[in-house]
């Protein structure tokens, strides 16, 4: 049986990587994949569901440490319980206390890379001391693509960026990154737009060696079966798909690990190719 993912770290060359765990979703998984059925999740892939036949949906950052660079990538979803009809629970609150277990401090934080705006990857963007929002890593460059940018400010959709508490603190501190820039050194940006148009994933590169953190390219390691099963929370279906099948044939190169955020249990494994399918294996 699944569970949500706990704190674990890989370490490529110069890199080490810690999941931060923030907390999850319990979700339906035919609603939360629409394409799928509730008759293939449990004759397929019953081995990711728990003991009551739901999905869970890890919520999570990670903390990538290299040199005197302290980077973030997401910032889950903040000390909030959301209720979705119809898919389930999500929750949040455990972020700034995985990322206290690693030894690193707020303040050492350099750089806060956020790959998309839905709100369960910018929740602890800011906190409240002295009855207002102040950024939670005081000292640390907010970065995220200009194309993801625009599309979520002014908005208060529900599944993007809160205004209060998200858009209107970082309004004048965001700067914006663009794909295929060099975040540090051996650190790559890359498209990976569908989820949301701005998505953006992270190559880190040690000679060859590879660890990519594909975000949001996939909510479930039954997607590696069945690329076609997007997540209702897609913005373009279509778009995500295309980017998820382009990505496999990176991920299965050798010398390559992908690291997912929203996978349960373990997060991080390799990709293999198997006929004409994908499957990952947990390292």
């Amino acid at each position: 049986m699944a569970h949500l993912a706990e704190q674990q770290s890989y370490t490529l060359g110069p890199f080490k990587v810690t999941l931060l765990p923030d907390g999850g979703g319990i979700v339906n998984p035919a609603a939360t994949f629409p394409a799928s059925s509730p008759a293939a999740w449990q004759q397929r892939f019953a081995a990711l569901l728990d003991e009551q036949g739901t999905l869970p949906v890890t919520i999570a950052g990670f903390l990538i440490e290299v040199g005197d660079r302290k980077i973030i990538l997401d910032t889950g979803l903040g000390p909030l319980h959301l209720d979705f009809p119809g898919f389930g629970p999500f929750f949040g609150g455990k972020f700034l206390d995985s990322l206290a277990a690693t030894g690193v401090s707020r303040a050492e934080i350099t750089d806060v890379v956020f790959s998309h705006m839905h709100l369960d990857h910018v929740g602890w963007s800011t906190v409240e001391e002295g009855g207002q929002r102040v950024l939670t890593f005081p000292n640390a460059r907010y970065l995220v693509t200009e194309l993801e940018w625009n599309f979520w400010y002014g908005s208060d959709h529900p599944a993007g960026p809160n205004p209060a508490r998200v858009q209107q603190p970082l309004a004048g501190v965001i700067q914006f990154i663009a794909p295929g820039a060099a975040l540090a050194p051996g650190i790559t940006v890359l498209h990976t737009p569908g989820h949301t148009p701005g998505h953006i994933s992270l190559e880190l590169n040690d000679g060859g060696q590879r660890l990519m953190l594909i975000v949001d390219l996939l909510h479930s390691i039954a997607q590696f079966a069945e690329p076609d099963w997007g997540v209702a929370f897609d913005v373009d279906l279509a778009a995500a798909a295309a980017t998820r099948k382009a990505m496999f044939h990176e991920l299965v190169k050798p010398n390559t690990v992908t690291g997912d955020a929203h996978f349960s249990d373990r997060v991080f494994g390799r990709l293999r190719q198997e006929g004409a399918g994908w499957v990952w294996d947990a390292v």
